[in-house]
């Protein structure tokens, strides 16, 4: 009897865990998935998106959930799993532009230049007109960066003014700026807009300047300022 009910029990859970996988309200899912995302529960938001994208059938929407579930895992600093996320985009979609964008960033931000400006290239070919200009000048900085780090000077510069024209309060576009100018031994401009950089950065949110990334852009502002006061 023990036996039996054991098995109408384990019977029981099987049809609700398949009911729970074929009945997912795949659309909820992924609004929950960027709802967590935006308020930090990175955990909940890539659990739900992964529920998402596997229960979409639609390439375009499947492809959604790739792109959060990259964003996501990035967050968490598992890039291996982030950039293995946007392969599998974009083999849905080659020309998806969000995903070509976000993973010329990754390999920027991992010194893989040649790699990024492919995609970075494509990838703000196919977004002219079609990202808000914020997001277009961010992904400029983004391949100024790359440019950089391949010793493409005038590249990058063109870039980083282009960058600043469209987005001027943008960190990561003076950022970007203030490291061309160094590299042409403009210290004292290269400073200015490293000043801009930070400045902006702590505008937009005074926690950033606690991330690596705030605390790098710091530690450079200071190297900057003896940089100047030794030259003059």
């Amino acid at each position: 009897m023990i036996k039996f009910v054991r098995i109408v029990s384990f019977l029981i859970a099987a049809v609700i865990a398949v009911f729970s996988i074929f009945y997912i309200d795949a659309e909820t899912e992924l609004t929950k998935a960027r709802l967590a995302y935006n308020s930090g529960d990175m955990d909940q938001a890539l659990r739900m998106a992964r529920r998402a994208n596997f229960a979409f059938s639609d390439a375009e929407k499947k492809a959604s959930a790739y792109y959060l579930q990259a964003r996501t895992a990035a967050k968490m600093d598992w890039m291996q799993k982030s950039r293995a996320y946007l392969d599998e985009l974009m083999e849905l979609d080659e020309n998806n532009i969000r995903g070509l964008l976000f993973r010329g960033e990754l390999a920027q931000s991992e010194g893989n230049n040649a790699a990024a400006l492919t995609d970075l290239n494509k990838g703000l070919k196919l977004a002219k007109g079609k990202i808000s200009e914020r997001d277009y000048a961010y992904s400029l900085s983004k391949r100024g960066m790359a440019y950089l780090g391949l010793k493409q000077t005038a590249e990058a510069e063109f870039d980083a003014q282009e960058a600043v024209k469209i987005a001027n309060e943008l960190p990561e576009a003076h950022d970007l700026m203030s490291k061309v100018l160094e590299e042409k031994g403009d210290i004292k401009q290269a400073l200015d807009e490293c000043e801009k950089a930070y400045q902006l950065t702590i505008k937009k949110d005074k926690m950033l300047i606690f991330t690596p990334e705030g605390q790098e852009l710091s530690d450079r502002l200071v190297a900057l300022k003896v940089k100047y006061l030794q030259s003059k």
